[in-house]
Protein backbone atom coordinates (compact mmCIF):
# COMPACT_ATOMS: atom_id res chain seq x y z
CA UNK A 1 0.00 0.00 0.00
CA UNK A 2 1.62 3.25 -1.17
CA UNK A 3 1.16 6.64 0.39
CA UNK A 4 2.32 9.90 -1.16
CA UNK A 5 3.65 13.15 0.22
CA UNK A 6 4.42 16.18 -1.92
CA UNK A 7 7.35 18.37 -0.91
CA UNK A 8 9.53 21.18 -2.13
CA UNK A 9 13.05 20.12 -3.02
CA UNK A 10 14.49 21.89 0.03
CA UNK A 11 12.74 19.34 2.28
CA UNK A 12 14.39 16.35 0.60
CA UNK A 13 16.39 14.32 3.12
CA UNK A 14 19.78 12.80 2.43
CA UNK A 15 18.26 9.33 2.78
CA UNK A 16 15.56 10.05 0.21
CA UNK A 17 18.11 11.63 -2.13
CA UNK A 18 20.22 8.47 -1.93
CA UNK A 19 17.19 6.25 -2.67
CA UNK A 20 16.17 8.54 -5.55
CA UNK A 21 19.65 8.30 -7.07
CA UNK A 22 19.57 4.50 -6.81
CA UNK A 23 16.26 4.40 -8.72
CA UNK A 24 17.67 6.65 -11.43
CA UNK A 25 20.72 4.43 -11.89
CA UNK A 26 18.55 1.30 -11.89
CA UNK A 27 16.92 2.44 -15.14
CA UNK A 28 20.21 1.65 -16.89
CA UNK A 29 20.22 5.13 -18.46
CA UNK A 30 22.47 6.82 -15.87
CA UNK A 31 20.92 10.06 -17.11
CA UNK A 32 21.79 13.24 -15.18
CA UNK A 33 18.27 14.44 -16.04
CA UNK A 34 16.80 11.81 -13.70
CA UNK A 35 19.05 12.75 -10.79
CA UNK A 36 17.88 14.73 -7.73
CA UNK A 37 20.70 17.24 -8.24
CA UNK A 38 19.17 18.19 -11.59
CA UNK A 39 15.85 18.83 -9.85
CA UNK A 40 17.66 20.95 -7.26
CA UNK A 41 19.24 23.08 -9.99
CA UNK A 42 15.94 23.63 -11.75
CA UNK A 43 14.18 24.52 -8.49
CA UNK A 44 16.51 27.50 -8.03
CA UNK A 45 15.11 29.03 -11.23
CA UNK A 46 11.38 28.20 -11.01
CA UNK A 47 8.89 28.28 -8.15
CA UNK A 48 6.53 25.60 -9.49
CA UNK A 49 8.77 22.58 -8.78
CA UNK A 50 7.24 19.84 -6.63
CA UNK A 51 8.48 16.39 -5.66
CA UNK A 52 6.04 13.53 -5.13
CA UNK A 53 7.52 10.91 -2.79
CA UNK A 54 5.74 7.55 -2.66
CA UNK A 55 6.43 5.31 0.34
CA UNK A 56 5.63 1.81 1.46
CA UNK A 57 6.80 -0.43 4.32
CA UNK A 58 10.27 -0.71 2.73
CA UNK A 59 10.79 3.04 2.46
CA UNK A 60 10.87 5.26 -0.63
CA UNK A 61 9.13 3.32 -3.40
CA UNK A 62 8.83 5.91 -6.19
CA UNK A 63 9.49 9.56 -6.96
CA UNK A 64 8.23 12.06 -9.51
CA UNK A 65 9.78 15.51 -9.91
CA UNK A 66 7.53 17.86 -11.84
CA UNK A 67 6.24 21.35 -12.50
CA UNK A 68 2.70 21.78 -11.19
CA UNK A 69 0.43 23.75 -13.48
CA UNK A 70 -3.22 24.76 -12.89
CA UNK A 71 -5.89 22.07 -12.71
CA UNK A 72 -3.64 19.32 -11.39
CA UNK A 73 -1.65 19.32 -14.64
CA UNK A 74 2.05 18.37 -14.49
CA UNK A 75 5.11 18.53 -16.71
CA UNK A 76 8.35 16.66 -15.94
CA UNK A 77 11.10 18.58 -14.18
CA UNK A 78 13.08 20.80 -16.52
CA UNK A 79 10.60 20.91 -19.42
CA UNK A 80 11.38 21.74 -22.21
CA UNK A 81 14.92 20.50 -21.60
CA UNK A 82 14.00 17.17 -19.98
CA UNK A 83 14.86 15.07 -23.02
CA UNK A 84 14.50 11.93 -20.86
CA UNK A 85 12.15 11.76 -17.88
CA UNK A 86 10.43 9.17 -15.73
CA UNK A 87 8.27 8.49 -12.73
CA UNK A 88 11.04 6.60 -11.00
CA UNK A 89 10.30 3.57 -8.84
CA UNK A 90 12.00 0.67 -7.13
CA UNK A 91 12.18 -2.40 -9.32
CA UNK A 92 9.81 -4.34 -7.05
CA UNK A 93 7.06 -1.68 -7.30
CA UNK A 94 4.36 -2.59 -9.82
CA UNK A 95 2.11 0.46 -9.46
CA UNK A 96 1.62 2.02 -12.91
CA UNK A 97 2.40 5.59 -13.95
CA UNK A 98 -1.22 6.71 -14.16
CA UNK A 99 -1.95 5.27 -10.71
CA UNK A 100 1.02 7.14 -9.24
CA UNK A 101 -0.27 10.37 -10.78
CA UNK A 102 -3.59 9.82 -9.03
CA UNK A 103 -1.88 9.14 -5.69
CA UNK A 104 0.03 12.41 -6.09
CA UNK A 105 -3.24 14.32 -6.58
CA UNK A 106 -2.47 15.04 -10.23
CA UNK A 107 -5.08 14.79 -12.95
CA UNK A 108 -2.75 14.42 -15.93
CA UNK A 109 0.85 14.85 -17.07
CA UNK A 110 2.30 15.76 -20.45
CA UNK A 111 5.34 13.68 -21.36
CA UNK A 112 7.67 14.24 -24.31
CA UNK A 113 10.27 11.49 -23.71
CA UNK A 114 9.07 9.18 -20.94
CA UNK A 115 11.05 6.14 -19.85
CA UNK A 116 8.66 3.65 -18.27
CA UNK A 117 8.65 -0.05 -17.34
CA UNK A 118 4.86 -0.21 -17.84
CA UNK A 119 3.78 -2.58 -20.58
CA UNK A 120 1.70 -1.34 -22.20
CA UNK A 121 2.34 2.27 -21.20
CA UNK A 122 -0.50 4.46 -19.97
CA UNK A 123 -3.30 5.24 -22.39
CA UNK A 124 -2.49 8.38 -24.34
CA UNK A 125 1.21 7.58 -24.67
CA UNK A 126 2.78 6.63 -27.98
CA UNK A 127 6.35 5.58 -28.89
CA UNK A 128 8.69 8.45 -29.76
CA UNK A 129 12.33 8.44 -30.66
CA UNK A 130 14.07 6.29 -29.72
CA UNK A 131 16.71 8.11 -27.74
CA UNK A 132 20.06 7.33 -29.32
CA UNK A 133 23.31 7.05 -27.37
CA UNK A 134 26.95 6.16 -27.84
CA UNK A 135 27.82 3.66 -25.11
CA UNK A 136 31.47 2.86 -24.40
CA UNK A 137 31.48 -0.81 -23.43
CA UNK A 138 35.27 -1.08 -23.24
CA UNK A 139 37.54 1.56 -24.79
CA UNK A 140 36.85 4.64 -26.86
CA UNK A 141 39.00 3.12 -29.59
CA UNK A 142 36.73 0.08 -29.67
CA UNK A 143 33.65 2.31 -29.83
CA UNK A 144 34.99 4.28 -32.79
CA UNK A 145 35.92 1.04 -34.53
CA UNK A 146 32.38 -0.26 -33.99
CA UNK A 147 30.79 2.90 -35.40
CA UNK A 148 33.25 3.06 -38.27
CA UNK A 149 32.46 -0.51 -39.29
CA UNK A 150 28.81 0.51 -39.68
CA UNK A 151 29.56 3.74 -41.57
CA UNK A 152 33.03 3.52 -43.16
CA UNK A 153 32.49 6.25 -45.77
CA UNK A 154 31.16 8.69 -43.20
CA UNK A 155 34.09 8.22 -40.82
CA UNK A 156 36.56 8.48 -43.69
CA UNK A 157 34.94 11.83 -44.47
CA UNK A 158 35.29 12.96 -40.83
CA UNK A 159 39.02 12.25 -40.94
CA UNK A 160 39.36 14.05 -44.29
CA UNK A 161 37.57 17.16 -43.04
CA UNK A 162 39.66 17.17 -39.86
CA UNK A 163 42.91 17.04 -41.88
CA UNK A 164 41.66 19.78 -44.20
CA UNK A 165 40.72 21.99 -41.23
CA UNK A 166 44.15 21.54 -39.66
CA UNK A 167 45.96 22.19 -42.92
CA UNK A 168 44.02 25.34 -43.77
CA UNK A 169 43.51 26.90 -40.32
CA UNK A 170 45.89 25.41 -37.75
CA UNK A 171 45.82 23.24 -34.66
CA UNK A 172 42.44 21.76 -33.69
CA UNK A 173 41.72 21.53 -29.96
CA UNK A 174 38.86 19.84 -28.10
CA UNK A 175 38.54 20.90 -24.46
CA UNK A 176 36.19 21.46 -21.53
CA UNK A 177 35.61 25.16 -20.94
CA UNK A 178 34.85 26.84 -17.61
CA UNK A 179 34.38 30.27 -19.17
CA UNK A 180 30.83 31.71 -18.74
CA UNK A 181 31.43 34.04 -21.69
CA UNK A 182 31.95 31.03 -23.96
CA UNK A 183 28.67 29.53 -22.76
CA UNK A 184 26.96 32.84 -23.54
CA UNK A 185 28.50 32.77 -27.01
CA UNK A 186 27.05 29.30 -27.60
CA UNK A 187 23.65 30.44 -26.33
CA UNK A 188 23.85 33.37 -28.76
CA UNK A 189 24.60 31.04 -31.67
CA UNK A 190 21.70 28.81 -30.70
CA UNK A 191 19.22 31.67 -30.37
CA UNK A 192 20.25 32.94 -33.81
CA UNK A 193 19.64 29.43 -35.14
CA UNK A 194 16.14 29.43 -33.62
CA UNK A 195 15.33 32.75 -35.30
CA UNK A 196 16.63 31.64 -38.68
CA UNK A 197 14.72 28.34 -38.63
CA UNK A 198 11.49 29.77 -37.18
CA UNK A 199 11.56 27.50 -34.14
CA UNK A 200 10.42 28.76 -30.76
CA UNK A 201 13.30 30.24 -28.79
CA UNK A 202 13.30 28.13 -25.62
CA UNK A 203 16.30 30.12 -24.40
CA UNK A 204 14.36 33.39 -24.27
CA UNK A 205 12.68 32.83 -20.86
CA UNK A 206 14.91 34.05 -18.05
CA UNK A 207 14.70 30.81 -16.10
CA UNK A 208 16.29 28.76 -18.90
CA UNK A 209 19.51 30.77 -19.11
CA UNK A 210 19.65 30.90 -15.30
CA UNK A 211 19.31 27.10 -15.15
CA UNK A 212 22.13 26.72 -17.68
CA UNK A 213 24.45 28.90 -15.62
CA UNK A 214 23.39 27.34 -12.30
CA UNK A 215 24.46 23.92 -13.54
CA UNK A 216 27.58 25.38 -15.16
CA UNK A 217 29.02 26.68 -11.89
CA UNK A 218 28.10 23.64 -9.76
CA UNK A 219 31.10 22.06 -8.04
CA UNK A 220 31.53 18.90 -6.03
CA UNK A 221 28.20 17.27 -6.88
CA UNK A 222 27.34 14.30 -9.05
CA UNK A 223 25.71 16.44 -11.76
CA UNK A 224 26.95 19.65 -13.36
CA UNK A 225 26.86 21.49 -16.66
CA UNK A 226 29.69 20.70 -19.08
CA UNK A 227 30.75 22.83 -22.01
CA UNK A 228 32.83 21.09 -24.67
CA UNK A 229 34.50 23.39 -27.20
CA UNK A 230 36.24 22.86 -30.50
CA UNK A 231 38.78 25.51 -31.44
CA UNK A 232 41.12 25.89 -34.35
CA UNK A 233 44.20 28.04 -33.73
CA UNK A 234 42.37 29.43 -30.69
CA UNK A 235 39.17 30.35 -32.57
CA UNK A 236 35.90 28.85 -31.29
CA UNK A 237 34.21 27.00 -34.16
CA UNK A 238 31.80 24.62 -32.37
CA UNK A 239 30.49 23.89 -28.89
CA UNK A 240 28.12 21.62 -27.00
CA UNK A 241 26.64 22.18 -23.57
CA UNK A 242 24.51 20.05 -21.28
CA UNK A 243 24.30 18.22 -17.96
CA UNK A 244 26.83 15.53 -17.14
CA UNK A 245 26.84 12.99 -14.32
CA UNK A 246 27.51 9.31 -13.56
CA UNK A 247 29.59 9.06 -16.73
CA UNK A 248 26.82 10.36 -19.03
CA UNK A 249 26.91 13.58 -21.03
CA UNK A 250 23.58 14.77 -22.41
CA UNK A 251 24.05 17.78 -24.72
CA UNK A 252 21.26 20.35 -24.77
CA UNK A 253 22.83 23.00 -26.96
CA UNK A 254 24.98 22.31 -30.00
CA UNK A 255 26.00 24.95 -32.50
CA UNK A 256 28.90 26.00 -34.67
CA UNK A 257 30.35 29.03 -36.40
CA UNK A 258 28.42 29.33 -39.71
CA UNK A 259 31.57 30.58 -41.44
CA UNK A 260 33.16 27.16 -40.84
CA UNK A 261 30.22 25.10 -42.05
CA UNK A 262 32.20 23.55 -44.89
CA UNK A 263 34.25 21.57 -42.35
CA UNK A 264 31.19 20.23 -40.45
CA UNK A 265 32.68 21.41 -37.12
CA UNK A 266 29.71 20.14 -35.09
CA UNK A 267 30.24 16.62 -36.41
CA UNK A 268 33.98 16.86 -35.82
CA UNK A 269 33.38 17.86 -32.19
CA UNK A 270 31.26 14.75 -31.58
CA UNK A 271 33.74 12.54 -33.43
CA UNK A 272 36.66 13.79 -31.33
CA UNK A 273 34.67 13.64 -28.08
CA UNK A 274 33.73 10.01 -28.64
CA UNK A 275 37.35 9.28 -29.51
CA UNK A 276 38.46 10.62 -26.10
CA UNK A 277 35.63 9.51 -23.81
CA UNK A 278 37.96 8.01 -21.19
CA UNK A 279 39.82 11.31 -20.88
CA UNK A 280 36.58 13.12 -20.04
CA UNK A 281 35.26 10.42 -17.71
CA UNK A 282 32.46 9.37 -20.05
CA UNK A 283 30.89 5.99 -20.66
CA UNK A 284 27.75 7.29 -22.37
CA UNK A 285 26.97 10.13 -24.76
CA UNK A 286 23.18 10.54 -24.86
CA UNK A 287 21.81 12.30 -27.94
CA UNK A 288 18.06 12.10 -27.27
CA UNK A 289 15.36 11.78 -29.90
CA UNK A 290 14.99 13.34 -33.33
CA UNK A 291 17.50 14.23 -36.07
CA UNK A 292 18.00 10.56 -36.91
CA UNK A 293 19.83 11.49 -40.11
CA UNK A 294 23.08 12.30 -38.38
CA UNK A 295 22.73 10.68 -34.94
CA UNK A 296 22.83 7.21 -36.47
CA UNK A 297 26.49 7.73 -37.36
CA UNK A 298 27.51 8.35 -33.76
CA UNK A 299 25.36 5.93 -31.73
CA UNK A 300 25.24 2.24 -30.96
CA UNK A 301 22.38 2.10 -28.43
CA UNK A 302 18.67 2.93 -28.36
CA UNK A 303 16.24 3.51 -25.49
CA UNK A 304 12.48 3.27 -26.02
CA UNK A 305 10.64 6.42 -24.91
CA UNK A 306 7.02 7.57 -25.04
CA UNK A 307 5.20 10.85 -25.49
CA UNK A 308 1.67 12.03 -24.94
CA UNK A 309 -0.78 12.91 -22.22
CA UNK A 310 -1.11 10.39 -19.39
CA UNK A 311 -4.27 10.76 -17.34
CA UNK A 312 -4.98 9.69 -13.81
CA UNK A 313 -7.90 7.22 -13.61
CA UNK A 314 -10.52 9.77 -12.53
CA UNK A 315 -13.99 10.20 -13.99
CA UNK A 316 -13.40 13.81 -15.04
CA UNK A 317 -10.26 12.79 -16.89
CA UNK A 318 -12.20 10.16 -18.80
CA UNK A 319 -14.57 12.92 -19.91
CA UNK A 320 -11.63 15.03 -21.09
CA UNK A 321 -10.20 12.05 -22.95
CA UNK A 322 -13.51 11.39 -24.68
CA UNK A 323 -13.68 15.05 -25.74
CA UNK A 324 -10.13 14.90 -27.08
CA UNK A 325 -10.91 11.77 -29.08
CA UNK A 326 -13.98 13.44 -30.53
CA UNK A 327 -11.88 16.44 -31.57
CA UNK A 328 -9.32 14.17 -33.22
CA UNK A 329 -12.03 12.28 -35.09
CA UNK A 330 -13.52 15.56 -36.31
CA UNK A 331 -10.12 16.74 -37.48
CA UNK A 332 -9.56 13.48 -39.34
CA UNK A 333 -12.66 14.17 -41.44
CA UNK A 334 -11.15 17.44 -42.65
CA UNK A 335 -8.53 15.78 -44.84
CA UNK A 336 -4.78 15.16 -44.65
CA UNK A 337 -3.68 18.77 -45.18
CA UNK A 338 -5.86 20.20 -42.43
CA UNK A 339 -4.99 17.29 -40.14
CA UNK A 340 -1.25 17.86 -40.69
CA UNK A 341 -1.65 21.57 -39.99
CA UNK A 342 -3.58 20.80 -36.81
CA UNK A 343 -0.87 18.42 -35.60
CA UNK A 344 1.85 21.01 -36.27
CA UNK A 345 -0.04 23.70 -34.39
CA UNK A 346 -0.68 21.38 -31.43
CA UNK A 347 2.99 20.35 -31.29
CA UNK A 348 4.17 23.95 -31.42
CA UNK A 349 1.72 25.08 -28.73
CA UNK A 350 2.86 22.31 -26.41
CA UNK A 351 6.53 23.16 -27.01
CA UNK A 352 5.90 26.82 -26.21
CA UNK A 353 3.87 26.00 -23.09
CA UNK A 354 6.61 23.76 -21.72
CA UNK A 355 9.22 26.54 -21.80
CA UNK A 356 7.24 29.72 -21.17
CA UNK A 357 6.08 30.29 -17.60
CA UNK A 358 4.36 33.65 -18.14
CA UNK A 359 1.17 34.46 -20.05
CA UNK A 360 3.00 37.19 -21.97
CA UNK A 361 5.73 34.79 -23.05
CA UNK A 362 3.22 32.20 -24.21
CA UNK A 363 1.19 34.74 -26.15
CA UNK A 364 4.29 36.13 -27.88
CA UNK A 365 5.44 32.61 -28.76
CA UNK A 366 2.03 31.63 -30.10
CA UNK A 367 1.85 34.79 -32.22
CA UNK A 368 5.25 34.11 -33.80
CA UNK A 369 4.44 30.43 -34.30
CA UNK A 370 1.10 31.15 -35.95
CA UNK A 371 2.75 33.52 -38.41
CA UNK A 372 5.50 31.05 -39.26
CA UNK A 373 3.13 28.10 -39.72
CA UNK A 374 0.60 30.02 -41.80
CA UNK A 375 3.27 31.56 -44.04
CA UNK A 376 4.69 28.07 -44.56
CA UNK A 377 1.25 26.80 -45.57
CA UNK A 378 0.86 29.69 -48.05
CA UNK A 379 4.22 28.95 -49.65
CA UNK A 380 3.31 25.28 -50.09
CA UNK A 381 -0.12 26.06 -51.52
Amino acid sequence: MLRCETIKIEALTAQDQHAWTAMALATGLASPLLHPEFAQAVSTTRNDVEIALFRDAKGLAAVFAYHRRPGGFARPIGSAFSDIHAILRRQDVETRDEELLALAGLSRARFAALFTPDKPPAAGLEPVGPSRAAVRRSTATALIAELQAEHPKRFKDFRRRLRKLETEHGEVQLAVSSDPATLDELIGWKRLQYRETGRHDVLAPRWTAKMMHTLFVREGGAVSGKLYTLRVDGRLIAAEYGPQGHGTFHPWLAAYDPEMAAYSPGHLLVYLLLSRMEEFGLTRYEMGTGHEDYKRYFTNHRSALYSGLARAPHFEEKLREAAAQLAQASLALCGQRVRTLGERIHSRIDHIASAETSAAGRWAGLTRAAGAILSGQQRSA
